[in-house]
């Protein structure tokens, strides 16, 4: 199910104020999110389809953060879904992942054992010891 030209202009309009950019970090203008990026992610998590829909549907003005709110108040599910699908399309991008030094998920062979940082973390659990409670 694929967005209209309408729904995505929309969407595109709601990214450019939600994700502005800035410091280093690419603005959702920059990247085009409305398209293949927010594509690739309703592919993997269809079920965003119909809020994000509902959402952008209704009428007011997107051109401001408290324009947006406003519209958040009449369809909390509607933003809920425009938010994670907006967010996913944004740090799935290749751009981002850049900038933020993110190359993401990699393959890793687990037969060479725990690093030092892996280390780190298990410590903390190891020095508290076993805690269990019956059911």
């Amino acid at each position: 199910m694929s967005l209209s030209g309408t729904e995505r202009k929309r969407l595109g309009a709601l990214a450019r104020v939600m994700i502005p950019g800035g410091a280093g970090q690419p603005g959702a203008d920059a990247l085009g999110l409305e398209g293949a990026p927010v594509d690739d992610v309703l592919r993997i998590d269809p079920t965003r389809t119909g809020p994000l829909r509902r959402f952008l549907a209704l009428d007011g003005p997107i051109d401001t953060l408290a324009g947006i709110e406003a519209l958040a108040q009449c369809e909390p599910d509607g933003f809920a879904a425009v938010s994670v699908v907006l967010a996913n399309a944004y740090f799935m991008h290749p751009e981002t992942r850049a900038a933020i030094g993110y190359p993401g998920q990699e393959a890793r062979d687990a037969s060479v054992g725990l690093g030092e940082a892996d280390l780190a973390l298990v410590d903390v659990v190891a020095g508290r010891g076993p805690v269990f409670r019956r059911i």
